[in-house]
Order: C-alpha cells, then structure tokens, then sequence
C-alpha cells in the first residue's frame, strides 16, 4: 500500500528534515517513523545509531522490555554522558499486550530535550495519543511503498555506487521484476552487478538471467494463459509458483486480485478513460497499469466475471471445508481456459 493524496509530499519533507538534523546532530525530542517499507525504517534506524555512535555508544539505548512507566520515566531523564543528547529506541511498542502506558504517553509532552526517543512501528493509527504527541513536539516520517520516479531514482543510486551503467528500457525490465521492495532491488541490482562482472552496462540479459519474476508477475502470465486457452502453460506457471514454495491459498487470493484489477480496467476502457487517469484511480504506477490495459484488451468482460465469480465459490467452499487449497485451485485452472476466450 503506497501513500494517499497528499502523503508523498509529507514523506518527502519530513525526509528531508530528518536528514538535515542526522548532518548537523541537531535534534528534536521525538521522531517516530512507521510503515511497510522495511528498508527505509532499517536505513534510518542505522542512521540514528550511527549519529549517536561515539564514545562506544554508550549514548544510545534500546528499549526491549518495558519497564514500569516510573522507570521508564527515569531512564529518559537520565543525562547523556559527555554530548548534547541520547537516545532511546522502541521498536513494536505501540500495540500489543505489553506496550507504552497512556501515562508514559502523556509524559512525552514535557519529556526533556537532552533525551531523543525514536519509535519505530509497523502500523500507526494517526488518531492515537503517540502519535498526535509525536506529531506535535517531534516528527513523522512514514516509510510506505514508493512510487515509480522514488524507485527508478533508487536502483541507479545503487548501480551508480558500483560504477555501472543501464539503459531506461532495461531498468524498467529490473523494476518489474524487483516490484516496488526496496530489499528487492537492492538484492536485483547487487546480482546484476556480479553477473556483468567488470562489464560497464547492466543488460537485458543479464537482469533477466539474475532477477526472477514477482509470485505477482508470475500469476499475471498465468492469467494471461488462461486467456489463451493454454492449460500447459497454465499448469507450467502454477508449478512455477509452487516451487517458489507459494501456498494454493496465496496464488488464489493473487488471481482473485489481479482478476479483479482487471474487470476494473475493463471497465474504464469502456468508459473511455485515459492511462494517466487509470493510474490515479487505482493508484497504480504506470508500466503496470499498461500491463493490465494489455490484458484488459484481450479478454471479454462475461469471461472475467465468470472467472471472478468461481473464485469466490471456490473460496467459500474451501472456508466450509468441503474442498482442500490445492484441488480448489486445480479445478479452477483445469476448467477455466476455455471461459476467458474472447
């Protein structure tokens, strides 16, 4: 899930503030950063650390058991030894059985500024009392997915350190292959790179030698087959996925959403919409939603609808027990081919 209306140029500024203070070790009391996109969270978590790394460390400190609040409250107020600050972190603190009192919460309005506390959360609910304290005295930085541009910018950062090259065509193979985890393309780059060895230019062979397919990309191929009426390349992609060790339920749900994305494109195609207004709606990058406009184009709406709604009926029989993951699904692509032909 990628950033709403508005939220990009939130991410953007906070970023750039919150990489101003990491230079100048200028800091507020309370930075809270959330999201799905582990490597920005890992990346700042670094940064922070590494900001607060002289003298051992011996400044910086990692919240992994909750205290009582009133020890809590003490360990903040405790000096930083020979610097202007320290830092506490609390990672998954939010939530849960064990998590930050309410009267810790309230605490951090008055929190002293020598102490800068860091919480680090996968999921955040922005009408929360952390939050909205946070929010007010601190920063937010929400690492969500990104979007196209970020990601492109991204991966030649990446290729740039190592000295290599690549044309925009091929990059863009990479992306598709990659998807938006920035882990990904770190990995897809890094085998690149060794790959071409001392070569200067990532190539086409070279990503597609190196960098598999997305589970995603992947089930998209499979649908397309079923356009065709193709059973073995439907059955060669299902295998595919197994061995990629994806579960019957997982690929399902993955047909069922890419079926659904694709009755949604039909539609608009028959509205009239342009690509760039799909991209909007669905809040969808654009090489994919040329993707699901190329597919749109090749099957009948009935056909959809007539896959979409035997997928539910198999979802629902599986919920009731009368029909295991996997034989739901091979029913499904075993009988399915010939309904999607246009």
């Amino acid at each position: 899930m990628g950033y709403k209306k508005g939220e990009r140029e939130e991410f953007l500024d906070a970023q750039k503030k919150i990489q101003e203070q990491l230079k100048e070790k200028s800091f507020l009391p309370l930075y809270l950063l959330y999201g799905e996109e582990d490597y920005l969270l890992s990346y700042y978590k670094k940064a922070f650390f590494q900001a607060f790394s002289e003298n051992e460390g011996i400044n910086c400190m990692v919240v992994e058991e909750l205290p009582p609040t009133d020890e809590l409250i003490s360990a903040v107020e405790t000096l930083p030894f020979f610097a202007p600050y320290r830092l506490m972190v609390f990672q998954g603190k939010s939530s849960g059985r064990k998590k930050l009192s309410e009267d810790f919460i309230q605490y951090l309005k008055n929190s002293p500024k020598e102490t800068v506390l860091l919480f680090i959360e996968e999921k955040v609910d922005k009408r929360s009392s952390l939050y909205k304290v946070v929010k007010e005295r601190g920063l937010c930085l929400a690492c969500m997915e990104q979007d196209q541009a970020f990601l492109q910018r991204f991966a030649l950062q990446q290729l740039k350190k190592e000295g290599k090259k690549i044309r925009e065509n091929v990059l863009g193979l990479l992306l598709s292959r990659s998807g938006s985890s920035l882990y990904r393309i770190v990995n897809a780059c890094k085998n690149c790179v060794d790959y071409i060895g001392d070569e200067e230019e990532i190539t086409q062979e070279a990503v597609e030698a190196v960098v598999e397919k997305l589970p995603e990309d992947r089930v998209f191929d499979l649908i397309e087959a079923l356009g065709r009426g193709d059973q073995e390349k439907v059955f060669q992609y299902y295998g595919d996925l197994l061995r990629l060790e994806e579960k019957p339920a997982k690929i399902q749900n993955l047909i069922r959403k890419n079926v659904e994305k694709l009755l949604i494109v039909r539609e608009y195609l028959t509205e009239g919409l342009r690509e760039r207004e799909m991209e909007t709606r669905l809040s969808m990058d654009s090489w994919r939603v040329r993707k699901y406009i190329g597919q749109a184009r090749t099957y009948t709406q009935s056909g959809l609808q007539n896959l979409f709604h035997s997928l539910l009926r198999l979802e629902e029989e599986n919920r009731k027990g009368r029909i295991s993951d996997s034989l739901a699904l091979e029913l499904l692509l075993a009988n399915q081919a010939e309904n999607l032909l246009p």
